[in-house]
């Protein structure tokens, strides 16, 4: 039997006497109930073509279940991991989080037969029979208003804007009205509600998807997808075009490029522009989708 196991939200909770320790404690346990808010419509999704049972303890495996696990932080869980090795005859891991990429993951990697992760580096990119990079996704709760037939914004930022680039970003495009921007102090403080995200994003043109605080991947690029917006991305590192060699989004070295698009792009051109990105990413989910059925049902 397929079991599938959500485990990002059981973090070991805070507790240490070591500052150090104990601030990794805290990052890794809000990051964990982050995770488990925020991506499990992706993942679910993206399982859509495999039969599997959901557990709520790795106590319920049998020796031969195949399982499925969602995890983050597994880089504090070798013992977990390995405990899972001899409860299960395989493993597959979705492993979230980990925008930086500092960890050795090796002593969980290795028990698993296959894992997909986001947030991906050249190491995986370009890696070989074990790792696939696929989408961090989009947001839960992100569902395009297909009632909302307007779109009334040329473009739409909500986030931080950290980093020269958003800043120039907001420069750049604060002339091309009508817009809509919510600007927060801090990741996840002070957002605005899904409902008011997907009517800004059903209502909006062009998303312009900067790169994140450490890594290219954002969940603006995909959300922008779901909900039928061009998204207009950073190329500086060429991620995209690495992830996705086939992508349609428009593709920018500098915000300043991006202006004469999103003002001087007339309705059939952005029509065209958005039905390319619909069907591309709409065949992507089901490639990705059918990669992973085929992969767990081997």
């Amino acid at each position: 039997m397929i079991k599938l196991f959500w485990n990002t939200h059981n973090q070991k909770k805070p507790n240490s006497s070591d500052k150090k320790i104990r601030e990794k404690e805290e990052l890794d346990y809000g990051w964990g109930k982050y995770h488990k808010k925020s991506s499990d419509k992706w993942i679910f999704e993206i399982l859509r073509k495999v039969k599997y049972t959901i557990i709520e303890s790795e106590t319920e495996l049998k020796k031969e279940d195949v399982l499925i696990i969602v995890d983050s932080s597994v880089e504090e869980k070798t013992d977990l991991y390995n405990k899972l090795n001899l409860s299960c005859s395989k493993i597959f891991l979705f492993h979230l989080g980990d925008e930086f990429g500092f960890h050795n993951l090796t002593p969980i990697y290795s028990v698993c037969n296959y894992i997909w992760r986001p947030f991906c580096s050249s190491r995986y990119l370009n890696n070989n029979n074990k790792v696939k990079c696929i989408p961090i996704g989009y947001k839960s709760g992100v569902l395009r208003d297909k009632k909302n037939s307007e779109r009334k914004y040329k473009w739409a930022f909500a986030g931080t804007p950290h980093k020269t680039s958003r800043h120039d970003l907001l420069f750049q495009f604060s002339t091309i009205k009508p817009f809509f921007c919510h600007k927060t102090e801090k990741f996840d403080r002070n957002i605005i509600s899904a409902d008011k995200m997907n009517e800004v994003l059903s209502s909006t043109e062009f998303i312009p998807c900067p790169n994140g605080f450490f890594h290219p991947e954002t969940y603006r690029v995909y959300e922008a997808l779901e909900c039928g917006c061009i998204p207009i991305v950073e190329n500086a590192y060429k991620y995209y075009d690495r992830l996705f060699p086939t992508n349609p989004f428009i593709k920018v070295d500098k915000w300043e490029d991006a202006k004469p698009i999103i003002q001087g792009w007339g309705v059939d051109q952005i029509q065209k522009k958005k039905k390319e990105c619909e069907l591309w990413w709409n065949e992507q989910k089901k490639i990705i989708q059918n990669f992973i059925s085929n992969r767990i049902n081997l």
